[in-house]
């Protein structure tokens, strides 16, 4: 980010515009064109006409960054070509660094964490006891018994009848017989499956199986890795689909354990601060956490940009942003799809004082699914930060989800330039314009607001919360640009503004 130096001294009244069309100038969106034209240098190259305005560089301000980051029980799987290091352990090593390197000695970071969790719910659970008020217990289902010859089996046995969700007593199965706990399914001890048109019966033991000769109760289990991005139930004995890894035992969980509020995700676990104590507070908390639960990014997304918002407007001289880090893809807590996730991002990006998203996700070669990488990058550019970073766990995680953060910094503390609240500014007469290490000159229009930047270069302004202009910012694609070495912007004053 750059502060534009706009001393009162620069501004200029409306009456100072070069409105006149002399000799055949063209006004040209706002910019007149034409070597006789008031208020036109006639020096200039006519490919390049100069205003007689004044100019100054830009100088660097504030940025602050609010991390959202996922602690989900995905974020302890190992990493591969490693013994015991976890995808958790690769990212909080990288945090740790951030923030403590110098860069960002002069950043704001506060953090949050999801999911959180309902204190004194469980995560683990074998039946809705154990979860008490934060149930039901994801191992509970609506059953019913069935004594019939299937195949020329006689099944005597309790079977899953296709109903989605747990359920927490007998009154939420109309037209079954019970809600009950069922830990496993009933398999051939040796190869296939049991020839059964209905499905895999379930079953607390092997006892529950007897209506199928050979059959033993095999608690039920999930792939290690995701197949097309959706679990994969298995068995010791079934095993899992290609590609899908290990089969380990299912974790049931309360389904009450995660908190869903996004105002629970808007107090932040360290608050935004430049304090020299920052970072070891940070480091602490990094350290007191235990990777735990599901994925609830739609309210702790919510909640990560009501308070990066709130902090924007109690501190207008500086930019705030929100980092979004995760391993997974939403399944817990509205909203879940998407679509409503990304209209978040879109929303806290327009308007008075915008907070921009960015998105940092870990993720196995399978586990994105066939849309995952398209969410997230669309999830990204609504939040204004162009595109997400993904990165790999074949990779080194550590160093690519610093080198994330680093890329981040630099690029919000490139592309967003603060006007001068004091100044007498006319902001029918500003222009951007940036510079190479040869000299040459690329001048930016204004093209309105983020929605209408598309690909293309240029600026637009940004309001305060009473609408007042306080502050440009320049396109992705310009962004891009301003990150490059040797790059400078100016602020021109005094000349009609270009306009796209």
């Amino acid at each position: 980010m750059w502060l534009l130096g706009l001393l009162a001294g620069l501004g200029c009244s409306a009456e100072e515009k070069p409105v006149e069309v002399v000799d055949g100038a063209q006004t040209g969106d706002g910019f007149l064109f034409g070597e006789d034209t008031p208020g036109i240098d006639p020096g200039a190259d006519p490919e390049r006409p100069t205003c007689l305005g004044q100019t100054r560089e830009a100088e660097s301000i504030g940025l602050d960054i609010y991390v959202m980051l996922d602690i989900s029980g995905s974020m302890l799987d190992v990493l591969p070509g490693t013994f015991d290091t976890t995808k958790w352990d690769a990212v909080r090593r990288s945090l740790e660094a951030f923030v403590g390197a110098p860069e960002t000695a002069e950043i704001g970071i506060g953090i949050q964490y999801f999911p959180l969790i309902n204190e004194g719910v469980p995560f683990a659970c074998t039946s809705n006891d154990e979860c008490g008020a934060g149930g039901p217990c994801t191992s509970s289902t609506c059953v019913e018994e069935i004594d019939e010859e299937v195949d020329g089996v006689g099944v005597l046995t309790y079977i899953a009848p296709g109903r989605e969700g747990a359920c927490s007593s007998d009154d939420e199965c109309p037209g079954f017989e019970r809600c009950q706990s069922m830990l496993g399914v009933c398999v051939f001890s040796g190869d296939g499956v049991p020839p059964l048109d209905r499905g895999l019966p379930l079953c607390n033991s092997t006892a529950d199986c007897a209506g199928l000769p050979g059959t033993v109760c095999e608690e039920i289990g999930a792939c290690q890795n995701l197949v097309a991005g959706q679990i994969s139930l298995c068995t010791p004995s079934l095993g899992c689909p290609a590609g899908g890894g290990t089969c380990f035992p299912f974790p049931y969980s309360c389904q009450g354990q995660t908190i869903c509020e996004a105002e629970q995700y808007a107090t932040p676990a360290v608050p935004i601060s430049l304090a020299s104590t920052r970072g070891a507070d940070i480091v602490a908390s990094l350290g007191a956490q235990v990777p735990n639960g599901l994925t609830p990014t739609g309210p702790a997304l919510a909640g990560a940009l009501e308070e990066a918002r709130e902090w924007a407007s109690q501190n207008p001289g500086r930019q705030v942003v929100t980092v979004l880090a995760t391993d997974g893809l939403p399944t817990e807590c509205e909203p879940v799809e998407f679509p409503d996730i990304t209209q978040l991002a879109a929303d806290a990006n327009s308007g008075n004082a915008p907070v921009r998203t960015f998105v940092i996700g870990v993720f196995g070669g399978s586990d994105l699914g066939e849309d995952g990488r398209e969410n997230l990058d669309t999830l990204a550019r609504a939040g204004g930060s162009d595109e997400a970073f993904v990165i790999s766990t074949g990779g080194d995680v550590a160093q690519d989800f610093l080198d994330a953060l680093n890329e981040i910094r630099d690029s919000a503390v490139s592309c967003e330039f603060q006007l001068d609240a004091e100044a007498a500014l006319d902001l029918g007469l500003v222009n951007l314009r940036m510079s190479d290490p040869s000299g040459a000159v690329i001048d930016l229009a204004n093209v309105g607001d983020v929605g209408s930047c598309g690909d293309e270069q240029g600026w637009y302004y940004v309001n305060d919360e009473s609408g007042v202009p306080r502050q440009i910012n320049v396109c992705p694609r310009t962004c891009g640009e301003f990150r490059n070495e040797g790059i400078t912007a100016e602020l021109e004053v005094g000349c009609a503004t270009r306009l796209r």
